[in-house]
């Protein structure tokens, strides 16, 4: 392996510029695959997944296939008897805490504080124009005037608009149906929480209210008051957070958005260009596991089509709003926070958001005495010209086709940048996709796609309303199949590159990754601290359950 080198000081560019031109040929973009997206053309061979890796990860899932062939199902296509069908389900595969809860308010509510989805929640001044709420009805849910609520800071709202007109359905199942909600929550203070009681105990998140739709209506607002129709509006709540966090977030803004930055780094950074070492590992597997969502999820009868509302037309236009909306700066951690009104304390108790900030801490600090390293000074930065053509290639409409990179490379916003890669590949990939066992695997919970509508008529729903709007008993298999072969296996660590020789030569470089990976063990200490004053303990951003790359 050569020396990390910039191009400027390379003592033989021209090898270099050849090795790079021989990579622009196998790294070929194709915008017709899926506008807006500029993707790959055919997968580089480069790109395949190692023989180890394929062995661990089919090892990791064999008690997939057992599970399925213990499940004994009467008919494929008909709906289960009774929710305890659903738990029946698990043979082999581990029965997860939230079948117990997934009922109550409470659970619901913790989902969007640390479930799998914990982007879309923000917080708001006023009630939307589009959601309508009686004060009076919001005073006597929670307590406290609208009024004061609002002006104290306590409203939050979950607004699923990106599924807003989309079609369902599928092609080989029975009519499917899709809502685009407005869940409303408020922030209820405990009266006996003093300053020293833990930020997760002084309060709770309570759900006010769901409208099924973005248009008002006299008939399409649900409240807990409404008995088991409150539990069906819930249920169309969670699937469309399902929806909207597989198809607008994890295929949109993490496979298909960091696809980009992989092609860009292999056309454009040389095999010893540092930038380059450093992301590599954290874009591993990337394009070989987009190759494998092309041939198995996103193609016509694939998983996606099969186990999610929307047509295959339908999820795919998901992705392409939520493409169309997304910057690259805004999508970064601490910008995020600010962006949905959750930097503060408004909301003491946000999993996420609190233990996000420490792994944040330690990977930029990190990244940034990372990028400080590869130039010592402004100048080395201005001079590499290849980081140049790598940013350009990021925004140029033809190519990297993102929005929100910095203008004008300097250390900071590099640092910035990568960080912002980095932890959208490993700290947020892994979260929001292993956090799918405790919360996907149990169908009724998290379900994929809705199989009727609500009932027209209010106070006659049963649970057999319920057991009709849940996946009938193909369905739910597949999905528990599917979540179960994405959360089986683990590749790697988070800050911990054994096979990458070249992050840990030269010795100060050495010295950089072992102080980051002590920053991340003080990290997990401290997450186990808080996790013993939590309800629901979260997991989801341990250190070590993060892998470095979107790898599955």
């Amino acid at each position: 392996m050569t020396s990390p080198t910039l191009p400027q000081h390379d003592a033989d560019p021209v090898a270099r510029r050849r090795a790079l031109d021989s990579a622009r040929e196998r790294y070929a973009y194709d915008a017709t695959v899926c506008p807006p997206f500029n993707l790959y053309h055919s997968l580089p061979g480069d790109e395949v997944f190692g023989v180890a890796y394929l062995t661990e990860r089919l090892a990791a899932a064999a008690n997939v296939p057992a599970n399925a062939l213990a499940v004994k199902l009467r008919t494929l296509f008909d709906r289960f008897d009774e929710l305890q069908d659903y738990d029946d389900l698990f043979t082999f595969v581990a029965r997860p805490a939230i079948a117990d809860t997934w009922r109550s308010d409470a659970a619901f509510a913790e989902q969007r504080l640390s479930g799998v989805e914990t982007r879309v929640l923000r917080r708001v001044d006023h009630l939307p124009d589009n959601l309508r709420v009686d004060p009076g009805l919001f005073a006597a849910l929670t307590g406290a005037p609208l009024d004061q609520a609002r002006f104290e800071g306590r409203l939050f709202v979950a607004d699923y608009a990106l599924l807003d007109g989309l079609p369902a359905g599928g092609a080989r199942d029975r009519s499917k149906f899709l809502y685009a909600p407005i869940a409303l929550y408020c922030w209820t203070e405990d009266p006996d929480a003093t300053r020293d009681t833990p930020p997760s105990q002084r309060g709770r998140l309570v759900p006010v209210a769901i409208q099924l739709d973005q248009a008002p209506s006299k008939h399409n607002l649900y409240t807990p008051r409404d008995g088991l129709d409150w539990l069906l509006a819930r249920t169309v709540a969670q699937n469309a957070d399902n929806t909207l966090c597989m198809m607008a977030h994890h295929v949109a803004r993490v496979h298909l958005g960091l696809e980009p930055f992989a092609m860009a780094t292999a056309r454009q950074l040389g095999e010893g260009h540092p930038i380059g070492r450093l992301l590599r590992p954290h874009l591993r597997y990337l394009l070989v596991q987009d190759e494998l969502s092309r041939r198995l999820f996103v193609n016509p009868g694939g998983y996606i089509e099969r186990l999610y509302g929307p047509t295959l037309e339908g999820s795919l236009e998901i992705a392409r709003r939520s493409f169309r909306q997304w910057r690259v700066d805004e999508w970064s951690f601490p910008r995020d926070l600010e962006l949905r009104g959750l930097a503060d304390d408004h909301l003491p108790h946000y999993p996420w958001r609190d233990d996000g900030r420490l792994v944040w801490a330690a990977l930029s600090e990190f990244v940034a005495a990372y990028v400080r390293w590869c130039y010592p000074t402004d100048l080395d930065l201005a001079l590499d010209a290849e980081i140049r053509a790598w940013l350009d290639e990021l925004g140029d409409p033809a190519r990297g086709n993102l929005r929100g990179l910095p203008r004008t490379p300097e250390r900071d916003s590099l640092a910035d940048l990568i960080t912002n890669v980095i932890f959208t590949s490993s700290p947020y990939h892994s979260a929001m996709n292993y956090r799918q066992a405790e919360y996907a695997t149990h169908v009724p919970n998290y379900p994929m796609a809705l199989y009727s509508p609500m009932p027209g008529v209010r106070g006659v729903a049963d649970e057999s309303h319920l057991l009709d709007m849940l996946p009938p008993q193909s369905a739910s298999l597949g999905q528990l199949e599917i979540v179960t072969l994405l959360t089986a296996y683990q590749h790697d660590q988070l800050g911990h590159y054994e096979t990458d020789d070249q992050l840990h030569d030269p010795p100060e470089l050495h010295e950089l990754v072992v102080a980051f990976q002590e920053r991340l063990v003080s990290a997990e200490q401290q997450i186990f601290q808080r996790n013993r004053e939590r309800a629901v303990p979260y997991v989801g951003l341990l250190p070590s359950k993060l892998a470095n790359s979107a790898s599955v």
